[in-house]
């Protein structure tokens, strides 16, 4: 118990520093991560050398260390989370097209909203309810300390989102009243290996990806949305939405999960740095 306050305690101190100074301890987080931790060096590179064979070791290397800015600026945001307001995420959190909410919203259509590990996955799924006008859903894994996950939850639900267990998804969704929901789920989570019912070919290999978004789109008829989630400078994030399908009912087995898994590759491959390397994505390949 005392940890968790001592841990809160320091989170909340950091937490209310300007921004330039919390960009100032990233930069020296990435360093300790890149040149004295080696921070699963091994992984990154594996990952990397799998997924652009045709780049030289140099420029692998110069992704692997600007991967290391990335990971490191989402760790001081994230401590940021602990107090910042709504109107700085407002400011900091810009959608490029909001029509695309906007329209099936107008036609009474929920959807799902599909995303990847890519710049700051957790500040755009805590302030999505801030640009869009559906009600906000995300699904989470709680943590086995009660104290630190009720803190977690409190942080991401702040600006209106609302969680639930991953162990109730089907349920939840089956079930949920709300007539246009917006529904956030990750496009590069691994599957289980006792769960793995397909793979497809994603950044050059052979990868177990999860059917959700395609089983749930069809069964609760929504549409599906992807997002690209570009940083435009330190601490300010332009989203960009693509209606992958507005309905999924007649599509083809496969083609939906197909189809997100693409989008997610194509927007790591414009921008590769900024994805999550360090994550044992093909454990299971």
């Amino acid at each position: 118990m005392i940890g968790y306050y001592l841990a809160l305690a320091f989170g909340r101190m950091l937490s209310y520093m300007p921004f330039f100074i919390l960009y100032r301890l990233s930069d020296f987080i990435a360093w300790l991560m890149a040149d004295l931790a080696h921070y699963r060096k091994a992984v990154i590179d594996a990952n990397l050398q799998r997924s652009f064979p045709q780049k030289s070791k140099q420029e692998r290397n110069r992704i692997r260390r600007k991967f290391y800015r990335n990971f490191s600026d989402i760790i001081v945001e994230a401590f940021k989370s602990l107090s910042v307001s709504r109107k700085t995420m407002k400011k900091r959190f810009v959608l490029r097209n909001p029509e695309v909410f906007q329209n099936l919203y107008d036609k009474n259509k929920g959807l799902i909203m599909v995303m990847g590990h890519h710049t700051n996955f957790e500040w755009t799924a805590m302030s999505i309810p801030i640009v869009v006008p559906q009600n906000c859903y995300a699904v989470y894994h709680p943590l086995k300390n009660k104290r630190f996950n009720k803190l977690i939850v409190k942080i991401r639900e702040q600006f209106g989102l609302k969680l639930f267990k991953m162990s109730e998804t089907y349920p939840f969704m089956l079930n949920n009243e709300d007539e246009r929901p917006l529904y956030v789920f990750m496009a590069d989570q691994s599957p289980h290996k006792g769960k793995i019912k397909y793979r497809t070919q994603f950044m050059n290999q052979d990868t177990p990806v999860h059917l959700g978004v395609e089983n749930l789109s069809k069964k609760c008829d929504l549409a599906v949305v992807f997002i690209d989630i570009h940083r435009v400078k330190r601490g300010y994030y332009e989203i960009e939405a693509h209606l992958l399908f507005e309905d999924t009912q007649n599509i083809e087995g496969h083609i939906v999960t197909d189809t997100h898994v693409k989008s997610l590759e194509n927007l790591i491959k414009s921008d590769p740095a900024n994805w999550l390397w360090s994550h044992k994505r093909w454990k299971h390949a």
